[in-house]
């Protein structure tokens, strides 16, 4: 095998991502606690995402999480479950 046949093959279980690390933007919304709106306005500034035909928005969890923390300083936090602490 030559090095060019090698890098057509899939990438190790190690480097993909998991259904779970990848969504939309009303479930990254739900994830940071903003609203669909905000997390549109967020798309237009940048954060990355996947554009599937001409409107299917796919958003990466790991990479949206990575520029949130550069742009703004901000790393999400555990949710809070109800009626926790007080």
């Amino acid at each position: 095998q030559t090095k060019a046949m090698t890098a057509l093959e899939p990438a190790t279980s190690n480097a993909q991502l998991t259904a779970t690390e990848i969504t939309d933007p009303a479930g990254y919304a739900q994830r940071w606690g903003f609203s669909k709106r905000k997390v549109s306005d967020l798309l237009a500034n940048g954060l990355p995402h996947l554009k599937i035909g001409s409107r299917r928005v796919r958003i990466c969890i790991p990479e949206a999480d990575a520029w949130m923390k550069e742009q703004f300083g901000t790393q999400r936090r555990s949710q809070v479950t109800k009626g926790a602490g007080i």
